[in-house]
């Protein structure tokens, strides 16, 4: 049986899909006819092999169902964050029978005309290339820790699955365009599932009426207009969220701490530099003794029945290293070109915040500059010191979700959420758990525990998780005084939790 979502008068319902370690959400707005919501669909996509990780398996079929059933099969707008497998792969004709769009929104980087756009596109394409050929290379060689890192980020960027890159590594030499992958073909139904053009949004730009809604608007927060910007990916200083007593920081990004990473995954007290690692006067140095000196050492000792202490399969290959650079680098620059969209119920009223997978520089960037309403000047703190909903950047990882001040001059989850808006902030992470720690693929540590805890603490206890129930949360410090009033705002099912926001 399918519920409605019956938004309040000037308020929304928000249903986050537990459709696996992916996003999926359908918003329903208080619409300007009597009886009829406006609805706005946010990405649908999902990590092959997480939705069965679940206690309750779902399945994206029945989520697209859901959705065509509860809005009548017409969206008022779709939304599409960023190009990547775990936001896009479960938009196909197969799972939204029907589906008709009235407007579909992208960021401004997915623009034709765009000229900035289109130099990211060629770097992209040139990138992507790149690491097809290295990867197709790279299989020759056997099973390594890199192959299952570069074949992970190519999933996501293509969108086929693992088992399927025997012949992704054959693009190149069968001249097929990447620009034809499964990501692409969900992009293109969904614009095909629409009459009008596709809208190409820019940060700071004016403000949008949600179409068809009574009084909710759009202020676009990012991706910054700057190449420079989308490069800059990790936290610096107190942008962090603590090492995490070393389990976290590295692992979060994919497991690639020594791959391509700023931030080292271990407590300062654990690092050791690569000068004294192999400062090979030092008597009986361990790295320099058995990694140190490349080209020396066989694989087999002289006696035949023993492994040469320096045998040259302890190090990793130069190759190896620059390809999972290279992988986690693009990965993350299409993570940091996420459409970030603040909802706002009504003027100076509520606002939920969709960021997608946006990283370090595109958090950096919304604070450079504010928008005009009328004659009034909007600025992004005071938004985001109105937000009540935040759905968590790229599930929970380090670098998605900045730390910092109320005070500090650059958006943080320190900005959220202030004054009555507190006693209401809600945080959704899209994460499974069990599929994010599961072998042989990168180990990606999402959510990062330091980053969930400062969450639960935050709006005191009010997270909604895909893979946990809302029978296991109970409230922290302040978040007991309305403990009952946030259970009643929820309703949870397997096939999604819906939260229910007053004006």
């Amino acid at each position: 049986m399918v519920t409605k979502l019956k938004p309040p008068k000037g308020g929304a319902v928000v249903r986050m899909y537990r459709i696996g370690h992916g996003d999926c959400f359908l918003i329903a707005f208080d619409g300007e006819k009597p009886k009829k919501p406006a609805y706005v669909l946010i990405d649908c996509g999902y990590k092959p092999g997480s939705p069965c990780k679940l206690a309750t398996p779902t399945e994206v079929k029945k989520i697209g169902q859901d959705i065509i059933d509860a809005t009548g099969g017409v969206v008022d707008v779709a939304i599409i964050t960023h190009e990547h497998q775990d936001h896009v792969n479960g938009l196909t004709p197969t799972n939204f029978p029907g589906l008709k769009v009235g407007k579909v929104w992208f960021a401004w980087t997915e623009n034709p005309d765009d000229d900035i756009a289109n130099q990211l596109r060629k770097k992209f394409k040139d990138r992507l290339l790149g690491l097809i050929d290295t990867h197709a290379n790279m299989l020759g060689a056997g099973p390594s820790p890199t192959n299952y890192l570069v074949a992970e980020f190519l999933e996501g960027e293509l969108g086929e699955e693992a088992t399927d890159y025997n012949g992704l590594t054959h693009l190149g030499a069968a001249g097929k365009d990447p620009a034809k992958s499964a990501n692409k073909a969900a992009m293109k139904f969904l614009r095909d599932c629409s009459t009008d053009n596709p809208e190409y949004l820019y940060p700071h730009d004016k403000l949008r009426p949600v179409p068809g809604a009574a009084s909710a608007r759009v202020f676009v927060l990012g991706p910054p207009r700057d190449i420079d910007k989308i490069d800059d990916l990790d936290p610096i200083g107190d942008e962090n969220f603590g090492d995490d007593g070393g389990h976290g920081i590295g692992a979060a990004a994919g497991g690639a701490g020594a791959v391509g990473m700023k931030i080292s995954p271990f407590p300062r007290r654990h690092v050791l530099s690569m000068e004294r690692a192999f400062d090979s006067s030092t008597a009986d140095n361990f790295f320099a003794t058995r990694y140190g000196i490349e080209g020396v050492g066989a694989d087999d000792a002289p006696d035949g029945k023993s492994i040469h202490d320096n045998a040259d399969w302890r190090r990793l290959k130069a190759n190896e290293v620059d390809a999972g650079g290279l992988a986690l680098a693009m990965s993350n620059a299409t993570n940091n070109a996420s459409l970030v969209l603040a909802f706002e119920l009504s003027k100076g009223g509520k606002v939920l915040l969709f960021v997608g997978d946006a990283q370090a520089g595109n958090w950096r960037s919304w604070s450079e500059g504010s928008f005009t309403d009328g004659t009034a000047e909007v600025t992004v703190k005071d938004l985001l010191g109105r937000t009540v909903l935040y759905k968590v950047g790229h599930h929970g990882s380090h670098n998605a979700t900045l730390n910092g001040k109320a005070s500090s001059k650059q958006a943080s989850l320190a900005w959220m959420a202030q004054g009555q808006n507190a006693a209401e902030f809600v945080a959704m992470i899209t994460a499974v758990e069990a599929w994010a720690h599961h072998k042989p693929k990168p180990d990606w540590n999402h959510p990062l525990p330091a980053i969930k805890t400062a969450l639960v603490e935050k709006t005191g206890g009010r997270v909604l998780q895909t893979d946990t129930s809302l029978a296991q949360a109970a409230p922290v410090g302040a978040g007991a005084a309305g403990w009952q009033s946030f259970l009643g705002r929820v309703t949870e099912t397997p096939l999604y939790f819906d939260l229910t926001i007053e004006a």
